[in-house]
């Protein structure tokens, strides 16, 4: 059989196989083919991540009630634990538990709700009425100056709502009196976690005013590894309400922030283990949740990432743009003819970008390797050799990404500080190649060249930053090998490119 003829057989294969599995899970299955058939759902998924000491292993992390209640949360992905939920009126909490561990150990819970309902921070109605607030014991000039704050907002409220507002307006100003000053530097010596919710619960109850620490996630799609956002729950008379400190006039939205734990409490306790926290992935899912536990109990293995944590699967959704990126760059180099520093630099380029404002992300690439480039013709003159050479340049880079992330803060460009996406390991290489161009082939191949990298890599994040394409991309990677059923079909052509077009066109003439 001649090459030709399989590479025919192999495409038409690879066409078969990744259109006929998506449209299994699009027809059989129920995953909106096209993004605008999408269902959005928020997926916010809990990780518990600790270091097991060789012990009994038990870890608790309060739950969101409206989440039990509509039965939309589920323990997803602990391996080898026992789980259950326990109620303590109308408060829920996780428990996981197991024998002897050791080393690291993570836990997951998800929560998943339609986007645009309750966030969860609604006011609710006290079973019971609570107790009078403890009165926080501090002595001296410092509880004399707390009881002056108090004393101070309280004659401009009117209700719990604007004491509230009133305090912690003047626990996050800059230019709170003396009074806030030295109470404010007490709680900051104790070591504690939220020094100003701290600090607000007490000088809420000096006021009378029962009060207690709540934690919220922001709802950021692809926002993963955020820490709980440290929220305070207040009783107005009648109703417990949440607010977020940072804001406080600002009434919550469930558009932007999910409270996952109120009523008091720890938010999680872990025993048996060291260094335990927890952490939220949050994603914007675009299939129900029926759909999903179809993909999950397929025969085929056609579920793929889905099937995964949310934390896992934050990463894949930009794993699975690099073929995407990969494929502009094959287009463009062997169709179109465009000169490039090989093949993942403009690839790893695009992926930086995406996360970057396009003109800034150029304007810091480039004087990146200018600035290297130039430090790179300074090394060459030591006659190095290539492997201790690269190593000085990897340096380089680091040090110059240092640079320029602590000027662009210093000068209130916090788009700065994002240049660490760009990939450390391939700009050294960029520099080396091209400086070797430069001394070989002369200047102008190597600003050409490093030109046609960048213009690659602008056509590959257009291409890539296209919202139905990124969501072909994840929700369908199967159509990846359509993808390259047409990277093999275009390495068999020897034709002419659209560049030698224009340069042979006086032959045309003649």
């Amino acid at each position: 059989m001649s090459a030709q003829a399989k590479l025919i057989m192999a495409v038409a294969l690879l066409i078969a196989v990744g259109g006929g599995m998506a449209g299994y899970k699009s027809s059989k299955l129920g995953v909106p083919f096209w993004e605008g058939d999408q269902v959005n759902e928020w997926l916010v998924e809990s990780r518990v991540s600790f270091l097991a000491t060789g012990r009994d292993v038990k870890a608790r992390l309060a739950l969101p009630s409206i989440a039990v209640e509509s039965g939309s949360g589920q323990e997803s992905g602990s391996l080898d634990y026992h789980y259950n939920v326990e109620d303590d009126r109308g408060e829920y909490t996780a428990v996981w538990s197991s024998g002897a561990r050791e080393d690291g150990q993570a836990l997951y819970y998800r929560v998943r709700f339609k986007e645009g309902l309750n966030s969860g921070g609604e006011p609710i109605a006290s079973v019971e009425k609570p107790n009078a607030p403890d009165v926080p014991k501090l002595p001296g000039s410092l509880g004399t100056a707390a009881q002056s704050i108090v004393t101070r907002a309280k004659n401009v409220a009117a209700d719990p709502d604007s004491l509230f507002v009133a305090l912690f307006e003047q626990i996050n100003s800059g230019a709170s009196s003396q009074e806030y000053l030295i109470v404010k530097r007490h709680y900051e010596k104790e070591g504690i976690a939220n020094p100003n919710i701290a600090m607000g619960i007490d000088l809420l109850g000096l006021a009378g005013v029962p009060a207690r620490p709540a934690y919220g996630v922001s709802l950021r799609d692809q926002n993963s590894g955020q820490i709980p956002v440290p929220l305070l729950e207040y009783y107005d008379g009648a109703l417990w309400k949440v607010r977020n400190p940072a804001n406080p006039s600002k009434i919550l939205d469930g558009r932007e922030l999910f409270v996952w734990h109120r009523g008091g409490g720890s938010l999680l306790d872990v025993d048996g283990g060291d260094n335990s926290r927890v952490t939220f992935t949050v994603v914007k899912d675009r299939i129900p949740l029926a759909t999903l536990t179809d993909l999950q109990d397929s025969p085929l293995l056609v579920s793929t990432i889905l099937a995964l944590p949310a934390a896992e699967r934050a990463v894949f959704r930009y794993i699975v743009l690099i073929p995407l990126g990969a494929f502009v760059v094959v287009l463009l180099r062997n169709i179109v003819g465009i000169a490039t520093l090989g093949t993942f630099m403009p690839v790893l380029l695009a992926l930086a970008l995406l996360e970057l404002p396009l003109v800034q992300g150029l304007v810091m690439f480039s004087v990146l390797v200018a600035a290297g480039l130039w430090f790179r013709f300074l090394l060459s003159r030591m006659n190095l050799l290539v492997v201790p050479r690269v190593a000085a340049c990897v340096v380089i880079v680091t040090l110059l990404m240092m640079l320029m992330g602590v000027l662009s803060y210093q000068l209130g460009f916090s788009v700065g500080i994002k240049i660490t996406l760009f990939p450390m390991i391939i700009i050294a290489w960029t520099l080396e190649r091209m400086s070797l161009i430069w001394e070989e082939e002369g200047k102008r191949s190597a600003i050409v060249q490093v030109s046609g990298s960048v213009i690659v890599a602008v056509c590959a994040y257009h291409f890539m930053k296209v919202s139905q394409i990124q969501y072909w991309a994840f929700y369908f990677p199967e159509m990846l090998l359509i993808l390259l059923a047409g990277i093999l079909l275009i390495g068999r052509y020897t034709g002419y490119r659209l560049s030698e077009l224009i340069r042979f066109k006086s032959f045309t003439n003649a």
